[in-house]
């Protein structure tokens, strides 16, 4: 008796690391993602850009309750919330997935006017939260929102006294830029750079109008090609100049971003 005791336990001491080894290989894979968004404020709109990444070597599906992908949540120094992104919109009440291959990338891009309660909101330090909506992840529950949640700051402008409604079009150095001013000076400068180089230097535009009337104005920059930035931001400004020669007013025009891993 005692030896088949004996026995049955070298047995089991024999088989246990086999079934440790067999546990392990069971065991599931780490799901690799990041969530953020990447809020850009402009002189009379912010611009916020949303994005899921894949960041591991397996497919990851993300299942929503409904046709809504995110939240965008804006606040005030006081916790006040002056925006959020579902007001006023319906979704479908429909099971919804969204599928990204390792390494792929889903991006959302929305935008605010700065109104509130209709009116512009003030100048200052503002709170942006963006919340994925998903519910579960390769099937299994969310357990952590914090995961598929992101909260950056954002300083809005006051209002510009002499430009707005400016718009670009065009790409790849050729670019239509058209909006409204009444300068004090009946006249305003602009420029060209990529946050490191002036691309073209300081030129005067005279639209023909004077404060407070507005007037339509239209230009066009051309860009060699060889100077454009391989990665960053181009960014026409938009200025006047007081009577001691002070820069006033700016207003910065987003031409267009260069990205290579876009």
């Amino acid at each position: 008796m005692r030896k088949l005791s004996l026995m049955i336990i070298l047995l089991l001491m024999a088989v246990a690391p086999a079934l440790a080894i067999g546990e392990e290989k069971q065991s599931p894979v780490n799901l690799e993602y990041s969530f953020y968004i990447d809020p850009i404020a402009g002189p009379e709109k912010a611009e916020f850009e949303i994005v899921l990444q894949n960041q591991g070597s397996t497919e990851i599906t993300f299942e929503f309750p409904t046709s809504q992908k995110y939240e965008i949540t804006v606040v005030d120094g006081k916790n006040q919330k002056v925006y959020q992104y579902s007001d006023g919109k319906s979704f479908a009440q429909v099971f919804e997935t969204l599928t990204l291959k390792p390494q792929e990338k889903m991006k959302w891009v929305e935008d605010w006017d700065y109104f509130s309660a209709g009116k512009r909101v003030q100048e200052g330090e503002y709170s942006v939260t963006a919340q994925l909506k998903a519910t579960s992840v390769n099937g299994k529950p969310v357990g952590d929102k914090k995961l598929l949640t992101d909260t950056k700051t954002m300083y809005i402008p006051g209002e510009n006294p002499v430009f707005k409604s400016v718009v670009s079009e065009g790409g790849k150095g050729i670019y239509k830029i058209m909006g409204e001013a009444r300068p004090l000076n009946r006249k305003f400068y602009y420029t060209v750079e990529d946050g490191h180089n002036q691309l073209i230097a300081e030129t005067v535009l005279v639209p023909g109008a004077k404060y407070p009337q507005w007037k339509p104005f239209t230009l066009d920059v051309s860009i060699p090609e060889s100077k454009l930035p391989q990665n960053g931001s181009l960014i026409l400004n938009l200025y006047e100049r007081s009577k001691d020669g002070e820069i006033i007013h700016t207003y910065p025009v987003l031409l267009e971003r260069f990205n290579p891993n876009n």
